[in-house]
């Protein structure tokens, strides 16, 4: 897997070594609210979700990163970006879902859009990618932020669609195209 650099960020491929970082990232409930489905409780829990990240990364299937900080050395995982691929077509290939996280004290310091930016970067310039979808709960204004500041565009939002924290909530559907992308890249 190639290993993507920005100004401040290092995406690289997951380790086992990454096991400590990554249990704390995924553990923090807090943090994984709205990724209630990818939380995980306990170390070994921890250990199998990376076994399987790594393996993931390795197949053709998806594309996962720890984003790292350049000052900080690529050793040190702060948080993760990545995609699915869900579909190959004559025209490319077709990503759902697109994904991030960061640990919260390196929160609101625009690297989680830093790393999507530079993902999305690679995934229609190298990767073949044509469109990548992506969505969230309604009420994750964080990620939907995120979702607007790099061109991702809102498809539609479904209401009562998923169950969560005891409730019934509504999701918001976002994507974007190669060709959307190509148009205004340098605007995000």
């Amino acid at each position: 897997m190639k290993t993507l650099e920005t100004e401040r960020l290092i995406l690289r491929a997951y380790k086992e070594s990454d096991l400590p970082e990554y249990h704390q990232l995924l553990s923090d409930r807090q943090n994984m609210y709205f990724l209630d489905d990818i939380a995980t409780k306990t170390f070994a829990e921890s250990r199998e979700s990376l076994k399987n990240a790594i393996e993931l990364s390795r197949s053709n299937h998806a594309r996962r990163y720890c984003i790292t900080l350049k000052e900080a050395g690529e050793d040190k995982l702060i948080g993760a970006v990545g995609y699915e691929i869900e579909a190959t077509t004559p025209l490319g290939k077709i990503a759902d879902p697109m994904g991030w996280f960061i640990m919260p004290e390196f929160q609101n310091n625009g690297y989680v859009t830093e790393a999507v930016k530079s993902l999305l970067e690679f995934a229609f310039s190298q990767d073949g990618c044509i469109r990548i979808a992506t969505g969230c709960y309604k009420d994750n204004i964080p990620t939907q932020k995120v979702m607007d500041k790099t061109g991702f565009r809102k498809e539609g939002e479904r209401t009562n669609a998923a169950y969560h924290d005891g409730k019934m909530k509504d999701r918001l559907d976002y994507a974007i195209l190669k060709n959307e992308w190509l148009a205004h890249k340098h605007y995000y």
